[in-house]
């Protein structure tokens, strides 16, 4: 910056904004530079000070309007704050034009603090010589940093102003700041811990001595509970639960030496305690670490209950205790035990909406209870049974956030609602039903992307992403997929380098990696490519390892190493095709004999089988072959609940099996359904043949 003015900005503004004024006025000129920003752009200031604020400076000003001039003379820019008063504000509206005047109307930055954008409102927040340009010409709704909880947040506005104060990228000062934000929090918690860590280590001694303090018991609790609540909110958007480990480990032998002393009010603290616990672990990955967490919340929250029944505290906490260990039985396959969990989650949650119908948080709640039993009925391919429940479960979140339509956490559980929506419909057939469903969720998502740091809008926009990639495959618009999995990925890559120890972001970023490499035709294949996908099948072998309970993690390496043997295969390489496929199946037909019975993981059986038979085939064995892709024939055959998916599979199985008939018969259903995968080998995507 070369302007040698005194001030960086003046700040315009109505008394009744004032607190505004003085906010901004304090953040400007506190705010000092990241470092590494400084690094790349040295010409830059380390501060924004001083900042010009009118009321503090004027008060031994003299003359009034001489002082302004001369101050306004003496900022490199102007900064309105923006609101009904200030538009009314005659006062304003001068210090507007008189800075216009100078010559310098693009160094003029708006802070909208109150009322509405839109110039044709009634509570138009800007002053009227902000809607002129220099020309006098009309601008209907300047730029602004928007400092309400709808728009930017005071955080983010601040860093748009001060973006434009120093002539730098927004979003490149947005990043450098997340980033240093982290780097403190970091070292925050991992100061805590240590602290954290010692105290409870010391309370447990004391109460194993039997010469317990109650101070010492105090702090140990108090600890436990800022790590687990309020430091937990400033870590998780940054990915650095993993700090929270070793106060996991030692809250955990802490609640086991305590057991059942202490007073009611304790315990459900503890309970809460050991929920939040055994999240951190399960979004980790460790199931069975989780597992002990949550049934032990669950075990503290039935006692609650049992004692005091008519406590809605107590039931709510009960609720969640089911909910999450019926979770983890979800994750390793045993639907019937997730199902008992999810059932009792449904019952709880009907009884506190009943008790107190005006509660949103317990309507909320029932509105998740539906969407669990749904995607249980999903699982077990009871499709328009899930899809009921499904849409049930966004009615109610919907009629939530028409009540509170500035709420976020509700604006992403309808977007987790209209994903159900879309795999289901998928499920049944509704190929353009699914990809509009989809479509909802991106709609939802974006702005709160922008707005905020968060990162669980971040991760359920890629991850939708990617399934949409999947529809629109289907539905042969393969540069679409194409484009949608790149914007998926994008996303997953800044997640999982903010957190690499978090398991979800890890899975899907691979699968995602995965299903772009997939659709790479055998051509254009290269050394590059090959390198990611060696890289996929390890990372994928790693997290199996890991944690061998975890279906998904077992199903997702099955994926890594089916990909590797199909590209074997079409380079000629027989062998290691077979290896890689052997293995696969294997796990997956394992999977499938031990675990509750998924359509789902049937698909995944049937695919790596119908690739075994070919990589037989290939390799002289037709004989072998034939067995194969009969068996997962006749898999598919008899279930009695079927869903789409098990078509396109059950197509290719009859190809290769030469049955004419049934390939015309399930043909015929893929066209009417609108489906056109680039991918299949098949009469679909001859020309003429769109019927």
């Amino acid at each position: 910056m070369t302007d040698s003015r005194h001030y960086r900005a003046f700040i315009s503004y109505s008394h009744s904004d004032e607190q505004w004024a003085r906010w901004l006025q304090r953040a400007l000129e506190k705010y000092k530079l990241p470092k590494t920003f400084r690094q790349s752009h040295p010409e830059l200031p380390d501060r924004l000070y001083p900042i010009f604020r009118d009321r503090d400076e004027l008060a031994s000003g003299g003359e009034l309007s001489e002082s302004i001039r001369r101050a306004m003379e003496d900022s490199e820019a102007l900064i309105v704050i923006c609101s009904p008063a200030a538009r009314a504000s005659l006062w304003v509206n001068e210090e507007i034009k008189r800075f216009k005047a100078s010559g310098r109307g693009d160094r003029i930055f708006c802070l909208l603090v109150s009322g509405s954008p839109d110039a044709n409102s009634p509570e138009c927040a800007f002053p009227a010589a902000i809607l002129q340009d220099e020309h006098g010409y009309v601008v209907h709704e300047p730029l602004a940093a928007d400092a309400t909880p709808m728009g930017d947040g005071k955080r983010n506005a601040m860093l748009k102003i001060a973006a434009g104060l120093l002539n730098v990228g927004v979003d490149d000062l947005k990043q450098r700041d997340a980033q240093r934000q982290a780097r403190f929090w970091s070292f925050v918690a991992l100061g805590t811990t240590f602290i954290a860590a010692m105290t409870i280590g010391l309370a447990i001694y004391a109460f194993n001595a039997k010469k317990e303090s109650e101070m010492r018991r105090q702090q140990a609790e108090g600890l436990i509970g800022f790590m687990l609540g309020d430091l937990r909110k400033k870590l998780e958007p940054i990915g650095k639960l993993d700090i929270l480990d070793a106060v996991g480990d030692q809250a955990m032998k802490y609640f086991s030496a305590l057991g059942d002393h202490g007073t009611p009010k304790e315990m459900l603290s503890r309970a809460v305690a050991l929920k939040q616990i055994g999240d951190v672990r399960f979004k980790q990955g460790k199931l069975e670490p989780a597992l002990k967490a949550f049934e032990q919340a669950l075990n503290q929250s039935r006692n609650l209950h049992k004692a005091e029944p008519g406590n809605n505290e107590y039931l709510f906490e009960l609720g969640q205790a089911e909910f999450w260990a019926g979770y983890v039985a979800w994750e390793r396959g045993d639907l019937s035990k997730a199902d008992d969990y999810f059932q009792n989650y449904m019952k709880y949650s009907r009884e506190l909406q009943r008790r107190d119908p005006e509660n949103s948080d317990y309507t909320l709640e029932l509105a998740y209870a539906f969407s669990n039993l749904g995607s249980l009925a999903r699982a077990r391919g009871s499709s328009k049974t899930a899809l009921d429940y499904f849409e049930k479960s966004n009615a109610i979140t919907l009629s939530l956030i028409a009540a509170n339509p500035e709420d976020t956490d509700l604006i992403i559980e309808a977007a987790e609602g209209w994903s159900w929506i879309g795999s289901t419909k998928r499920d049944l057939g509704e190929l353009k039903g699914s990809d509009q469903a989809f479509s909802e969720i991106e709609a939802l998502l974006n702005p709160l992307i922008i707005k905020s740091e968060n990162t669980r809008p971040r991760f359920t926009l890629a991850a939708n992403l990617l399934h949409q990639s999947r529809v629109k495959m289907a539905m042969g618009d393969i540069m679409e997929a194409n484009a949608l999995c790149l914007k998926s990925i994008e996303q997953l890559s800044t997640l999982t380098a903010n957190d690499p120890q978090n398991s979800e972001w890890r899975d899907t970023y691979s699968n995602a990696q995965l299903f772009l490499l997939s659709i790479i035709p055998d051509n254009d294949w290269n050394v590059d490519h090959q390198t990611v996908l060696s890289r996929l099948v390890e990372e994928a072998g790693e997290m199996h390892r890991k944690e061998p309970s975890s279906t998904q993690y077992l199903t997702s390496y099955a994926r890594m190493r089916m990909e590797k043997a199909r590209r074997d295969l079409s380079n000629g390489n027989t062998i290691p095709a077979y290896e890689s496929i052997k293995s696969a199946h294997a796990m997956l037909d394992d999977l499938f004999k031990t675990a509750d019975f998924s359509p789902l993981l049937l698909i995944e059986l049937a695919n790596s089988a119908e690739l075994l038979g070919k990589v037989l085939n290939a390799g002289g064995d037709s004989k072998a072959a034939e067995q194969v892709w009969l068996k997962a024939a006749a898999l598919i055959d008899k279930q009695s609940t079927r869903i789409f998916d098990y078509i396109p599979i059950r197509y290719k199985l009859a190809v290769n099996l030469s049955q004419t008939a049934k390939a015309r018969e399930l043909e015929a259903i893929l066209l009417k359904a609108g489906y056109r995968d680039q991918q299949m080998p098949i009469a679909i995507n001859t020309p003429g043949n769109d019927r």
